[in-house]
């Protein structure tokens, strides 16, 4: 049996998030957790298999590139799975399913490595468009501005926008917080949460739009703004919440003594309700960083095909442990 690490991107429009539900077994096979189980048992392995996901997102959420890891025996003693071989049966499957899930690549990893516990880091996306000066007024839809490339993949606002204070809160946020306030409150009855966290990084930059002016001229109406948010681990919720946080404090709608003050006071009950959590949509987890030794792995030979009468030659190059982790 080997352990392999899958670098997995998804349009989570039409998904029900990651999270597989063992009990509905419909709802599990429209989740990108069962429908990549299911991918993974045509290839017909001896074990059953049983996926860690790095990440959690939510339906609706994108993932450029989230990882798993699953551990996989073949039927003929002594012979193991090509990692080639994983990534091209599962995009098979996932096209010939009309699936929006993609296979980047699969490398194999030590036995002792886990997907979820060993990320170092991990990179968010924020997409926003601000509607034209005009659409300030309640009267105006804001959809109507919103380019058709663009739909379910950005969060379209009215203006005004401030960038300069959004920048100030930007910085705010930065560092080791208690973020309980910008967390999904607890069920009932739930153990507590450690829900201390570092934000390495927030940035806000000028996006582009996914088709330019030239093709789709609807794109011409937006301003379109990138929030970068980085850091080792997350809250559930955190990152829409921070997103929402910006936004008003860009509209005018909380102040940054607002922010100061969800810091200062960390609890989900003081949730500023001016900050309306932003959508899953314009969300994308662009990538999950490991650092280099607990990929590395002496060279392995796997062997035979999908059907087992074949050698295949060992892709030493993903597995390396020089290789550049996205």
């Amino acid at each position: 049996m080997r352990r392999y690490l899958l670098y997995i991107g998804y349009s989570g429009t039409r998904l029900r998030g990651i999270q597989k539900q063992a009990d509905k077994v419909e709802r599990s096979l429209k989740s990108v957790h069962g429908l990549v189980e299911e991918g993974l048992y045509r290839l017909r392995p001896a074990n059953t298999p049983a996926l860690c996901f790095s990440s959690r997102t939510d339906k609706g959420v994108h993932a450029v590139c989230n990882t798993a890891h699953v551990d996989l025996s073949r039927r003929t003693e002594g012979t193991f799975y090509d990692p080639y071989v994983i990534t091209q049966q599962l995009n098979r499957y996932f096209k010939k399913t009309v699936t929006d899930i993609r296979v980047h690549k699969t490398v194999v990893v030590p036995p002792t490595f886990h997907a979820r516990f060993d990320a170092d880091g991990r990179r968010y996306l924020y997409r926003l468009g601000v509607a034209p000066t005009d659409a300030a007024k309640s009267r105006f839809d804001v959809e109507a501005f919103l380019p058709t490339a663009e739909i379910n993949n950005i969060y379209v606002v009215r203006p005004p926008f401030d960038t300069e204070r959004v920048q100030s809160a930007c910085r705010m946020l930065e560092g080791v917080h208690d973020f309980a306030t910008f967390g999904a409150a607890l069920p009932k009855n739930s153990k507590p949460r450690e829900t201390t966290r570092i934000i390495h990084k927030i940035s806000l930059t000028p996006g582009r739009p996914l088709l330019e002016p030239q093709f789709d001229p609807s794109a011409s109406h937006l301003q379109f703004w990138d929030i970068i948010v980085e850091g080792k681990s997350f809250l559930y919720k955190q990152v829409r919440r921070t997103v929402a946080v910006l936004v008003a404090v860009a509209q005018g709608r909380i102040s940054l003594d607002d922010v100061r003050y969800l810091l200062d006071n960390p609890s989900p009950q003081n949730w500023n309700s001016r900050a309306q959590t932003a959508p899953p949509c314009g969300l994308f987890l662009l990538n999950v960083g490991y650092p280099e030794h607990v990929l590395c792995v002496d060279s392995l030979h796997a062997v035979g095909d999908d059907d087992g009468d074949e050698k295949m030659k060992t892709h030493q190059d993903e597995n390396s442990c020089e290789n550049d982790v996205r």
